[in-house]
């Protein structure tokens, strides 16, 4: 089967000329001509690897092309299809508006016959790249590596390639997300549709937990990358917001830059509408577990500790879950001495405290007093060192399936 190559133009000299100058194309690649009127559905139909448009001079012609050029992008069919444009005069608007809408190449009308050979060939390359990478994607996409809508990364894949990637070379991670009381508002796939369009295609982006989205600049500094989360929020509607948090990873372990940069979204959430830098550690911490001269230093180290972790996690998952569980009361309590989370509605009760009494270690009591249903204790105990967000939020999360599980709620 030949590769049809359609020349757009009503202007037989120029047709001829092209023709001649395309010749030493390879000879299964066959030129057609066709005119402006109906051009489009002449694509459609005949599928080509190449089109090549010829713009004359007027306004009039340029807004025919350029919209032309979109629906040929935007047709599913015509996805590996390359277009080429031939200008006899042309104006940076127009130019720069052709690449937005896809345009692959461009050259005017009077270039060399080497230069129509090479931007021609270079075209079909492009096309063959495009068409190998598509296929690629849809193998991924059927292994569920990335998801087939959008081609991000999936939830279970997004934390090893990037990890991954980090091991390659330095960049910047950032970690978004809706703010809490907009998430019904809107799908993670309609969000990460909206992120696509302002980041680079050589950013990596995948799906993480709880409407988040991981996001990897290569090789590029925290300042341009804060420009970019302000690009990306500034694309939402007003009544649309979006939090971030995001690290440098120079000098840092990815699990570290992880850690950090989820905390700073956690802070940036309960503020609304907030992009944060998370802060590398310092060098010299205070190490709540040795025996520390001044207790009352050490005490109120440990709560600052504690709050950063328990609080927005608290807030989070309780703005969270109101949404999803109907006629059931949720409360929280945070304390210096004990911390309380706790679902409640008409067929029992369960309860998540978090208790500190040494301030050295961290007790987990888990009490579920479920109608018609002998109550359920269980009791945890965990060293301050090995307290994470990360650890917590995955107790507090399967203390609420279970609570959902017992109440059938």
């Amino acid at each position: 089967m030949k590769n049809t190559i359609i020349l757009i133009t009503e202007n037989e000299k120029t047709a001829l000329k092209i023709q001649k100058k395309i010749v030493l194309l390879r000879s299964e690649d066959s030129p057609v001509f066709c005119g402006y009127e109906n051009c489009f559905e002449t694509v459609k139909k005949k599928k080509p690897v190449l089109v090549i448009y010829h713009l004359k001079k007027n306004q009039k012609d340029c807004e025919n092309f350029l919209n032309f050029l979109q629906k040929t992008t935007q047709t599913k069919d015509l996805t590996t299809c390359s277009v080429l444009l031939l200008y006899e005069e042309i104006d940076e608007n127009t130019l720069c508006s052709a690449f937005e809408k896809g345009l692959t190449d461009f050259l005017p009308v009077d270039a060399t016959d080497s230069e129509y050979t090479i931007r021609v060939i270079w075209c079909l390359q492009k096309r063959e790249k495009f068409y190998e990478s598509e296929s690629k994607k849809d193998i991924l996409s059927q292994l569920k590596i990335i998801d087939k809508k959008n081609y991000a990364y999936t939830e279970n894949y997004t934390y090893t390639i990037l990890k991954e990637e980090s091991k390659k070379n330095w960049g910047t991670f950032a970690v978004v997300a809706p703010d809490i009381n907009i998430r019904s508002k809107i799908s993670p796939q309609n969000l990460m549709n909206i992120i696509k369009k302002v980041v680079r295609t050589c950013d990596i982006l995948g799906y993480a937990t709880d409407f988040k989205i991981y996001l990897w600049f290569r090789e590029t500094s925290r300042e341009n990358v804060e420009k970019i989360l302000e690009k990306i929020r500034n694309s939402f509607t007003l009544d649309f917001t979006i939090s971030a948090g995001y690290i440098e990873t120079k000098d840092i372990a990815f699990d570290e830059a992880e850690n950090l940069a989820n905390k700073a979204l956690s802070k940036a959430l309960l503020k609304g509408d907030t992009i944060l830098y998370a802060r590398e550690k310092k060098a010299k911490e205070v190490n709540l577990e040795a025996g520390l001269k001044n207790f009352k230093l050490h005490k109120e180290n440990f709560i600052k500790k504690l709050e950063s972790i328990i609080s927005p996690l608290f807030y989070q998952t309780q703005k969270i879950n109101e949404e999803r569980f109907f006629q059931t009361q949720i409360t929280q309590n945070i304390s210096e001495e004990k911390s309380s989370f706790v679902l409640e509605n008409e067929r029992g009760k369960s309860s998540f405290f978090v208790s500190y009494p040494g301030f050295t270690r961290i007790n987990i009591e888990i009490i579920h007093d479920i109608e018609d249903m002998e109550t359920k204790k269980e009791k945890l105990s965990i060293d301050t060192e090995e307290l994470t967000e990360q650890k917590l939020e995955y107790l507090l999360n399967s203390f609420i399936k279970e609570f959902k599980n017992y109440t059938n709620c």
